[in-house]
């Protein structure tokens, strides 16, 4: 894992998915500084890092990307109601588990 900085994170979703993720990235940061700039807290660029070092550890591990990007679609656009809230609840677990696996 990288460290929780936005250089070393950016170099990570680079070597990631430069062409999906970067671009994303890129913007949710100028965002993020933008909002700590106007309301004079860190509050936005520490979720910022959280959100990111997240993102890595579920995407340097691909299947358990593609399960993420797959429960995402189901919750997305499944009628039935129960597949999407079965896929919301793995959706948390994958979260949880990557959270746990960056401490």
């Amino acid at each position: 894992m990288p460290d929780k900085t936005p250089a070393a994170l950016r170099v990570a979703v680079t070597r990631l998915d430069p062409a999906g993720a970067l671009p994303q990235f890129d913007r949710h940061w100028e965002e993020a500084t933008r909002e700590a700039r106007d309301t004079f807290t860190l509050t936005p660029c520490r979720a910022f890092l959280e959100h990111w070092f997240t993102w890595v550890a579920v995407h340097r591990l691909p299947t358990l990307a593609a399960r993420l990007t797959e429960c995402e679609r189901i919750v997305a656009t499944s009628d039935d109601r129960a597949e999407r809230r079965a896929a919301a609840a793995e959706i948390s677990r994958i979260l949880a588990t990557a959270e746990e696996s960056t401490r």
